[in-house]
């Protein structure tokens, strides 16, 4: 969001099991959230090129920690 403004969001919602809200209060995530968190990726980096991926990457560090390794894709651990 801090890099592409609300196409961030836009793009967020197309993928099939996210819905995130205008104003970034709510995101909620159904089904596999490894798979969905690729999907996510996948949608930044077919707008962005692979510059979006790495910027994920860099975005998720913050939170690694609270994460479970078991839902993350690979690329971002």
């Amino acid at each position: 969001m801090e890099i592409v403004g609300p196409l961030a969001i836009e793009q967020a919602n197309k993928v099939s099991g996210i819905q995130v809200s205008g104003d970034l209060q709510s995101v909620s995530v159904s089904g596999e959230v490894i798979d969905t968190l690729k999907k996510l990726v996948d949608q930044y980096e077919e707008l962005f090129g692979q510059a979006s991926v790495e910027v994920c990457k860099d975005a998720i560090k913050e939170i690694l920690p609270q994460l479970s390794q078991r839902d993350l894709p690979d690329f971002l651990k």
